[in-house]
């Protein structure tokens, strides 16, 4: 917060919620949005970097920092950026209206050799019914019916020790601790069931989670659930049988603090500002929970076991730990390893009677997530030698097969899920997600999501439009426009020429939806993090990338990306296409397997223990790397033979 906070309170109104909220002298309009809850677009959490945030100014007075993000026409009609205006009186504030599209979500996998199955497409909102395959059934958490014995007179021994005699003699449960919670319903259980009871037991820890009369062993259910930084998702679970009864997906509600985590971690520093990102993911999972609830028409009451995968950061928000350690060097989390919750303790308000476990972290910017993909898919059982990439606002990156395995991690930034490009958005219904540039006509033609008029360009069609601008001439190596073009499409604008993908009255925006020089940058610098952090990982454990047998590329985002333009564009190593494989949501999937085996859960903590991690955040070769990362596709075009080849075929210059 950049102005010092006085006693002094101002009182905030938004529209068109008419939600009202004081405020101190000092705090800005986007403070006073969070703290009431007040969904505005952001993706730099309110430092004033990304121009998102902007509000109509209805009635009051303010103290503005300029800024060259709000248009000349936007000011004079009163628009101002939220982080950059603090109240110098009460005020009326109007939000614009955003569209929440809800997640594009892939399917992850439902077996433990993703090598056998085949990835099914995309779908919106919920996956089909898929079989389990090849997986044992053997959940942590189990329901087991018991009969305790009926008092009598000269044998009116407590109803609790009656239990624990039942719990020993048929379950061999020694010393079972029972919660004072469970204690209450002794009595009324007992009696209600006749003296027959179902019990919910942990069978690692051993304890009691819960007894309901009579036998309800057949309702034995449990969540799975992605904690993304862009997406959460939720898979109801038949812990019977292990099958996914429904499931579904929305967009993490922190993206309103930033849209990636060091831009979180920042907001959580100020003032409450940890609990209240602690409070916008439990409160995006808590709606999920009711979502799938309400498909099934299930009582979530009878759900007892959650498997959470996600980031060391998002895990420790999820927690409500603070993760201010991360961010500085040597870069250390509270933890690795969570010990098992219940949902109470996290404000999971919907399923009281759960146990909540989350994937072990490897290291500080290598998550649960990326155990809980690695168990999925096999890849410490794999004789072949293995990249095993996590794309997202982070790459997660982990070399090995069963012999070792290494890890590391470089922040790509938010450029392909939408954020710091003009008109990026994230993939949902509307986005351009496939473009294909005509070489003589140099006109677009594009893919957009639910086959409507489009609204922006998601990652997938960024990485598309790169590689199409580049091999197509239009721009040179360094991203920049060639100004000798004679085309509609391409505007040669002194300030920041841009590319036009489609023309106003093509799109549902009535706007042109371009890529400018800008833009180009931020996707060069992204598309440069991955393959540097590829490389540099590579030359510190003494290989290139021709030593690689496969490539799995894991997460939402990954599954879309055309391998040949983002080999093109020098994300991706110049590798045969078929050493490529696309997972998909591989943290939910893992999640998912550890959920239904608690075999797995053991072999995914000995995974995260097993991993060497890499830190690239001081280490000079990684910026070798990424300084020349930054030209298309790499200052060194040999590392590249194919796109040489592509570039020559077409008579385009080489080397500039």
């Amino acid at each position: 917060m950049s102005k010092k906070v006085s006693e002094k309170r101002y009182k905030v109104t938004f529209l068109p919620e008419n939600k009202s909220i004081y405020i101190f002298k000092g705090e800005t309009i986007f403070d006073a949005s969070m703290n009431a809850g007040i969904f505005l677009n952001s993706e730099c959490g309110g430092v004033g970097t990304c121009g998102r945030c902007k509000v109509l100014l209805k009635s009051g007075q303010v103290e503005k920092v300029q800024s060259e993000l709000l248009s000349s026409e936007d000011k004079e009609r009163g628009y101002v950026l939220a982080c950059q205006t603090y109240p110098k009186s009460d005020l009326v504030i109007e939000v614009p209206v955003i569209e929440i599209e809800e997640a594009v979500i892939q399917e992850g996998l439902l077996a433990e050799d993703i090598l056998k199955l085949e990835i099914t497409e995309k779908v919106l909102a919920g996956i089909k019914r898929l079989d389990i395959r090849d997986v044992k059934i053997l959940p942590r958490v189990v329901k087991k019916l018991i009969t305790v014995e009926a008092p009598l007179i000269g044998r009116s021994s407590s109803d609790k020790y009656r239990l624990e005699i039942a719990l020993k003699q048929q379950l061999g449960l020694e010393d079972c601790f029972i919660p004072l919670e469970i204690l209450k319903k002794i009595p009324d259980v007992l009696r209600k069931g006749n003296w027959m009871i179902t019990v919910t037991v942990d069978e690692i820890s051993k304890d009691l989670i819960d007894i309901e009369p009579g036998n309800t062993t057949e309702e034995s259910y449990g969540l799975a659930i992605d904690v993304g930084t862009t997406t959460v998702v939720v898979y109801l679970v038949n812990l019977n049988n292990g099958k996914i009864l429904t499931s579904a997906s929305e967009y993490n509600k922190q993206i309103r603090a930033g849209e990636d985590v060091i831009s979180r971690i920042v907001y959580s520093l100020k003032g409450a500002g940890l609990e209240v990102l602690q409070g916008l993911i439990v409160e995006s999972i808590n709606e999920l929970i009711v979502e799938v609830c309400k498909r099934t028409s299930f009582n979530p009451e009878k759900i007892h076991s959650i498997v959470c995968a996600g980031n060391t950061i998002m895990t420790h928000f999820l927690h409500g730990v603070s993760p201010k350690y991360l961010r500085e060097e040597p870069y250390v989390p509270v933890a690795n390893i969570f010990s098992p919750v219940s949902s109470k303790e996290i404000f999971l308000e919907h399923t009281p009677k759960a146990v909540v476990r989350s994937a072990p972290s490897v290291a500080s910017y290598v998550g649960g997530d990326i155990s809980a993909g690695l168990l999925i898919s096999k890849v410490a059982e794999q004789e072949k030698l293995t990249l095993f990439l996590d794309m997202g606002t982070n790459g997660e990156l982990v070399i090995g097969n069963s012999q070792w395995m290494v890890s590391t991690s470089c922040s790509a930034g938010p450029a392909f899920e939408g954020g710091g490009v003009k008109d990026g958005m994230r993939a949902i219904k509307g986005a351009i997600e496939a473009v294909k540039i005509n070489p003589k006509t140099l006109k677009s033609s594009i893919k957009v999501i639910g086959g409507l008029k489009p609204k922006g360009i998601c990652g997938s069609a960024m990485i598309d439009l790169l590689g199409q601008l580049y091999i197509t001439g239009i721009i040179n190596r360094k991203g920049k426009f060639n100004t000798d073009l004679n085309s509609p499409y391409v505007v040669i604008d002194k300030a920041n020429p841009y590319y036009i993908i489609a023309k106003a009255e093509e799109t549902a925006t009535k706007k042109d939806i371009v890529i400018s020089e800008v833009d180009l940058d931020n996707l060069i610098r992204a598309k440069g993090a991955v393959y540097a952090g590829i490389t540099t990982l590579l030359e510190e454990v003494g290989l290139t990338k021709d030593n690689l047998e496969q490539i799995f590329i894991a997460g939402g985002f990954g599954h879309f990306i055309n391998v040949r333009n983002a080999i093109i564009i020098g994300m991706l190593p110049d590798l045969p296409e078929e050493i490529f494989t696309f997972l998909g949501n591989t943290s939910v999937a893992g999640a998912h397997l550890a959920l239904i085996n608690r075999d797995k859960w053991k072999e995914m903590e000995k995974i995260s223990r097993n991993i060497t991690y890499i830190e690239l955040f001081n280490n000079n070769k990684f910026y070798e790397r990424y300084i020349a990362s930054l030209f298309l596709p790499y200052t060194h075009i040999e590392e590249f033979p194919s796109v040489k080849k592509i570039l020559k075929e077409r008579g385009l210059c080489i080397q500039e």
